[in-house]
């Protein structure tokens, strides 16, 4: 008795998802990464002390190092444009959703940062795919820094751009070198890195850049408030430069606000508004959120004891640790630096032994494309105190003098 074309479509069907489900199989073999664990953290008085099995811990592993997410002027500056525009917007930018707040704030942001020009988006991933959609195309090449939070390949797959990751100044010229003949380079870089805390680019790999006649979009979010007098990252360092394209601040790491601002010339923002399909359909941030970024722009730029009292202390840690004999990346006047390790494994079996002394780092998977380990990563508050730092330090001691690595 011959099957039935619909008996015969579904035996089909079940082959196909079965050869699917074979080859997804064989993708998730190749991720060495297992996500973290829910090792028992729960909200406590603030984000510096949270709960771990029923007691207060030292979180060192909150982005808000400046003390000012809970701020009174942000929240009145949020309540404020509620009341007079609403919670969210449900058009797009051209239909009616740009009020004189956003219009305000992207002059503010371009202003801090010695802009031209600025644009505001929900989030940095929005900003990267616009960027990168507008102006790349086939014979492009993107450079990313490696363990960078942004979707490059993402954005280079649909324009037919060709993606490489670099993790030194070495490997940047090599691959600058070796794509000379391309149509453009584009260098997508952190001006500091937010996993390790490294800075990216430093003054002589600006002069390669300019040399070989990349163009460079630099990513200010982890910088924001850090680096520089005002807190401007690398617009303070390198201002100018003929390569800069221009550079993005997300607000989200330091003070959980999802707006992203672009700072660009007057040509490639014209460029981005009239070329991007993105923007046509989809909204801005809402105005209570782009109020509440202005403001904390004002609050950074007004943080220089906090950012004088975190670099201090952040040249303290690096110190006591490589003297404890840890591998420390990043440190010296930039709040943020990491303990490396050979294996993600290691690095939470560390992680455990502090928090049981209660202290808690983040361990952060660290995978390029020439290297695979982990990183401890320690956030230095200016609202940690004096003795909550020593207790830090001495649980590193403790842990390496107990041979935690050797394990």
């Amino acid at each position: 008795m011959s099957r039935s074309p619909f008996r015969l479509q579904g035996v089909i069907l079940r082959c196909v998802k079965l050869e699917m489900k074979a080859e997804l199989l064989k993708e998730l073999a190749l991720e060495g990464a297992t996500p973290s664990p829910d090792i028992g953290l729960r909200a406590g008085v603030d984000q510096l002390h949270p709960t771990y099995r029923g007691r207060a811990v030292v979180s060192f592993a909150s982005w808000d190092l400046l003390d000012l997410h809970r701020r009174r002027e942000i929240s009145a500056s949020i309540v404020q444009a509620i009341e007079q525009f609403g919670a969210v917007s449900g058009v797009s930018r051209f239909s009616g959703a740009m009020t004189p707040v956003h219009a305000k704030t992207e002059q503010r942001i371009a202003q801090f940062f010695a802009a031209e020009s600025g644009l505001i988006f929900s989030s940095r991933n929005q900003t990267i795919l616009t960027c990168i959609t507008t102006l790349c195309s086939e014979g492009w090449v993107i450079l990313g820094n490696a363990l960078a939070p942004l979707p490059l390949a993402d954005a280079g797959a649909l324009v037919g751009a060709e993606f490489h990751e670099f993790d030194s100044d070495e490997s940047l010229r090599a691959l600058l070198e070796r794509h000379q003949l391309a149509k453009r380079v584009l260098v997508v870089a952190e001006s500091v890195a937010s996993v390790t805390g490294e800075q990216v680019l430093k003054p002589h790999t600006w002069s390669a850049l300019e040399q070989l006649g990349a163009w460079v979009l630099v990513d200010e979010s982890a910088a924001l408030g850090l680096t520089g007098i005002r807190g401007a990252g690398s617009a303070e360092s390198q201002p100018k430069s003929s390569a800069l394209l221009g550079r993005l601040l997300s607000f989200g790491p330091a003070f959980g606000i999802d707006v992203t601002g672009l700072l660009i010339s007057n040509e490639f923002r014209e460029l981005v508004l009239k070329r991007s399909r993105y923007l046509r359909v989809e909204p801005p941030p809402p105005a209570a959120l782009v109020s509440a970024a202005e403001k904390a722009l004002d609050l950074v730029e007004l943080a220089i004891p906090q950012r004088e009292r975190i670099s201090t202390r952040s040249r303290m840690v690096e110190t006591a640790l490589r003297s404890h004999g840890w591998s420390v990346l990043g440190g010296g006047e930039v709040p943020v630096l990491s303990v490396w390790f050979e294996s993600l494994l290691k690095a939470r079996a560390v992680q455990d032994a502090l928090l049981q002394r209660g202290v808690f780092v983040e361990a952060l998977p660290a995978r390029g494309l020439r290297r695979n380990g982990a990183v401890l990563r320690v956030l230095v508050s200016s609202s940690h105190s004096p003795q909550e730092v020593e207790r830090l330090v001495d649980g590193f001691a403790e842990v390496f003098r107990r041979g935690a690595l050797d394990q």
